[in-house]
């Protein structure tokens, strides 16, 4: 939009967006509710699972784990692709070196089930970091 051309404004059709998520919190507080019911549900079971998630006090759940770049970017491939779990990463400049976060955004529309999906794939996952199946996908991509 030509309104939009050099502006700081966001555009119309995010602005649009939050208001109308602002309306449904407004109007429909078992929302909350329910995407709290699946954080707890998420974060406790992958505590229990013995993952390390810091001192998050929101939904946005952060998964540390230790790893490169390149396995990062293979779990996270790995995840999306045989697991169905999207997640977004965090790695070094913005952490240090040789940490990796897998940053898990749950919703009031996840159900326990998925949660209980994205439990068993995070196991795996962190099972094929730990025997070196990501550190060998990434040398293999390397050197092709």
């Amino acid at each position: 939009m030509r309104s939009q051309m050099f502006a700081k404004s966001l555009p119309m059709p995010m602005v649009k967006g939050a208001l109308k998520r602002l309306d449904m919190i407004r109007k429909m507080p078992e929302l909350k509710d329910k995407l709290w019911e699946v954080t707890n549900a998420l974060q406790s079971g992958l505590r229990n699972a013995g993952f390390d998630l810091g001192t998050t006090q929101t939904c946005i759940t952060p998964v540390y784990l230790k790893g490169e770049i390149p396995e990062a970017m293979a779990m996270v491939h790995d995840l999306r692709e045989s697991y169905g779990v999207f997640c977004s990463i965090v790695v070094y400049p913005v952490i240090p070196k040789g940490l990796i976060i897998l940053r898990l955004i749950p919703t009031a529309r996840h159900t326990i089930e998925d949660v209980k999906e994205t439990i068993e794939a995070f196991t795996a996952i962190r099972e094929k970091l730990e025997n070196g199946t990501y550190k060998k996908a990434a040398e293999l991509l390397m050197t092709q």
